[in-house]
């Protein structure tokens, strides 16, 4: 289908003739934007500009554009495996070529249904379309028509084995094609094909790497995996089963066309086979089956069965033309009997395609729900992950605020401790007893008093005990002779601050520290001050 298209556009190109209207013009430049999207598979972006196209030129009244454009439309559809679609077009080409035009469009839709036989394979009837249309072109003296149709005739001879058949038809195409480099390609491929079937494989080799060559310097990219299919056959009837495997696999990274796709796997794991590596060998055979799936194929089948009943009532079409002038009645019952027979396959196959299609978008629908769930479930995880850092995070930030709080409240303590020592020892001395100073007596009062409301001792109390109350409650009901700085200095212990933590807030030595831990787990009754940790942890 892809050397037909080559030659709609530049057939397309000699028979046109100059359009001067604003509409014909624009019209003629969707087709020819249409064609390339086509031919680099955009087959989305072909069909808008082509119906665009269409619409323009059916205001118009254009027949020569109409049929042009509806050829393009079922060559898409065609390969798109549409294959209803693709004959209802070529249908309508066909009829604009019958009442509006001459005769060499006729055989320009000829040409397109002898592509689609070719994807059918049945080459006998490529020949019986391609050889009439041949002939037309050779009598017109048509040299890009003649190139198109001996390439297509070369292509069916060579599958059917008819190799003398095969080597005339290159030649003529090889020599009709001349002056037409860009269409070169593809003739190169059938060539290297032809020259790898009779045995010539250097040849062949060298045809293979023009095709390359020629579809990149002409930007026809799309043929390149045809190129690389043949090089790769090539190399594996030369028995180089590496550099067949190099060259199906490059063929694979330039394709997304399943038929082609299928033939390189199948050339991949054959090589491995006949290499020994079985285990290679299944893995593409196993990529084999999976293209060539079996809806896929009862799908491919069903269209083409259509296309063929399509392919036959265009024929009737055109001999109940011609009848029709001998007998109108006998005509129209005809026609309403092969209708309704159309009607009634072609509904009947939709609703097949129809019913696996559903299939398959259930199918889908049920992937994305576990898709969906699967998502969710990862979510909540996350968001279940994130809450327990969070939670460790703050229990973290308040254990640190806590021993803040507590070192700070513990150093005022302290401090008032220190201002205790220094007011008892003015108090004992004997400048403080005999002196009249009332100002030094009156501040000394008032430090003692200050010292007796020991307000941050309290403070430090009070928001110990809102932190810990059942430890200073289990602690002051089990040793009720323990003093309030006994009961301070068991409460560091209990906030885990070690010796020279104590030491420093205390403003005692660690010896003393230590000390004072022995003579409070004495006091207490315990052997050792390990002892006495783990008592005052079990308190809270």
């Amino acid at each position: 289908m892809k050397k037909l298209r080559y030659i709609v556009l530049f057939i397309h190109i000699i028979i046109a003739t100059n359009l001067s209207a604003q509409n014909e013009a624009l019209c003629d430049s969707l087709l020819v934007q249409g064609i390339k999207e086509s031919e680099n598979k955009n087959y989305i972006q072909a069909l808008e500009l082509l119906n665009e196209a269409q619409e323009i030129a059916l205001q118009d009244n254009n027949h020569t554009l109409l049929f042009w454009i509806y050829s393009n439309i079922g060559i898409c559809y065609a390969e798109l495996l549409d294959y209803n679609t693709a004959i209802d077009n070529l249908s309508q080409a066909f009829d604009i070529a019958s009442k509006h035009l001459d005769e060499r469009y006729k055989f320009s839709v000829y040409n397109n249904i002898a592509g689609l036989y070719m994807i059918d394979k049945q080459y006998d009837k490529v020949l019986e379309q391609c050889m009439p249309a041949y002939n037309a072109a050779v009598a017109r003296g048509d040299s890009l028509f003649v190139g198109g149709c001996a390439t297509n005739i070369a292509n069916a001879s060579i599958n059917l084995g008819m190799m003398e058949q095969t080597a005339e038809y290159l030649e003529i195409a090889e020599e009709m094609l001349i002056n037409y480099p860009a269409e070169l390609a593809g003739l190169y491929i059938l060539q290297a094909d032809y020259y790898r079937v009779i045995g010539d494989y250097q040849e062949a080799y060298n045809r293979g790497l023009k095709a390359i060559n020629a579809a990149i310097k002409y930007e026809k990219t799309a043929m390149i995996p045809m190129a690389k299919i043949t090089l790769a056959r090539t190399m594996y009837d030369f028995k180089d089963y590496n550099s067949a495997i190099r060259h199906a696999k490059e063929g694979l990274e330039q394709t997304a066309n399943i038929e082609e796709q299928r033939k390189l796997y199948e050339i991949i794991a054959q090589c491995y086979y006949d290499l020994s590596h079985y285990k290679q060998a299944c893995i593409y055979k196993d990529s084999v089956a999976l293209i060539t799936d079996s809806i896929k194929e009862i799908h491919k089948e069903l269209q083409f069965s259509n296309a063929n009943i399509k392919i036959e009532l265009l024929k009737k079409r055109n001999e109940l033309e011609q009848y029709r002038l001998r007998t109108h009645t006998s005509y129209i019952i005809l026609s309403l009997g092969i209708l309704a027979s159309f009607i009634l396959v072609w509904a009947l196959i939709n609703q097949i395609i129809k019913n696996r299609q559903e299939k398959e978008i259930s199918q889908l629908n049920i992937e994305r729900e576990k898709q969906q769930h699967q998502l969710l479930e990862n979510q909540l995880k996350e968001q279940r992950t994130q809450a327990l850092m969070e939670e460790e995070r703050y229990k973290h930030e308040i254990e640190l605020r806590d021993k803040e709080l507590m070192s700070k409240a513990m150093i005022v303590a302290n401090r008032n401790d220190i201002v205790t020592n220094i007011v008892e020892e003015l108090s004992k001395s004997q400048y403080f007893k005999e002196t009249n100073n009332t100002a030094l007596k009156q501040t000394v009062s008032q430090l003692q008093r200050a010292i007796d409301n020991n307000e941050a001792w309290q403070d430090f109390s009070t928001y110990f005990e809102q932190r810990n109350d059942a430890f200073i409650a289990a602690l002051r009901d089990k040793h009720p002779k323990l003093k309030a700085n006994e009961i301070r200095f068991l409460s560091l212990i209990y906030i885990n601050l070690s010796t020279k933590e104590i030491a420093s807030l205390l403003n005692i030595t660690p010896e003393y520290c230590k000390k004072k831990r022995q003579q409070l787990a004495k006091k207490m009754g315990f052997e050792n001050t390990k002892s006495l940790f783990t008592y005052l942890s079990t308190l809270a």
